[in-house]
């Protein structure tokens, strides 16, 4: 895929999709830190940001921030690497190209930096990244290098206790001791971070 511009809307089959993906055991699936979105939380950004009408779903999982953007009316192509029966499979770490889009996602949290660092280097400017991540995406050297270079235009942080279910399992997903947040870049921008509160 070398034209992020013109394919990204999906309404073209992706060449990906023809590989085969869903074997993936239970084990693997969690190995990939699959924990899906609740869909207020997705409601609850788009009352914060604006975004352009073109958004791409990088992560989408089984659909749950791709479909809550498609009712508020939102182009949304939605990709995922492993096969979950929703949007194409694809490996957006792989990207070639630029993304004349907005990208808004819940990636694994052991692979959010380098989300961060392919999103940053395919979209156009002014272009806005959000992905909702564990406070602890704050911590680290290693990030606070990372932070330098692409610096969060703001976060929203979670006033009360928001429930990624653990492989999309809504009904037995349990609230845990993490905090999240909504963090937003838009790129270009070079200055500090605003700090804000949602869902309180």
């Amino acid at each position: 895929m070398s034209n992020i511009k013109k394919d990204w809307i999906g309404s073209t089959q992706n060449v990906m999709a023809t590989l085969n993906a869903s074997s993936h055991s239970k084990k693997e699936r969690e190995q990939n830190d699959y924990y899906a979105t609740p869909p207020k939380a997705v409601e609850q950004l788009l009352e914060l940001e604006t975004f352009q009408i073109n958004i791409w779903e990088c992560a989408c999982g089984e659909g749950h921030i791709s479909k809550v953007l498609k009712k508020f009316g939102h182009n949304v192509r939605s990709t995922d690497l492993i096969d979950r029966n929703y949007g194409d499979i694809y490996d957006f770490l792989k990207t070639n190209g630029s993304a004349d889009c907005d990208i808004i996602t819940n990636p694994p949290f052991s692979k959010a930096n380098e989300f961060l660092q392919k999103a940053m280097e395919i979209m156009f400017d002014g272009r806005k990244l959000a992905m909702l991540l564990r406070i602890q995406f704050l911590e680290g050297v290693a990030r606070r290098k990372l932070f330098k270079v692409y610096p969060p235009k703001v976060i929203y942080v979670a006033s009360r206790n928001i429930r990624c279910a653990k492989n999309g399992d809504f009904k037995n997903a349990s609230g845990n001791a993490s905090t999240y947040c909504w963090f937003v870049w838009e790129k270009g921008f070079n200055g500090e971070p605003t700090i804000r509160w949602f869902n309180d």
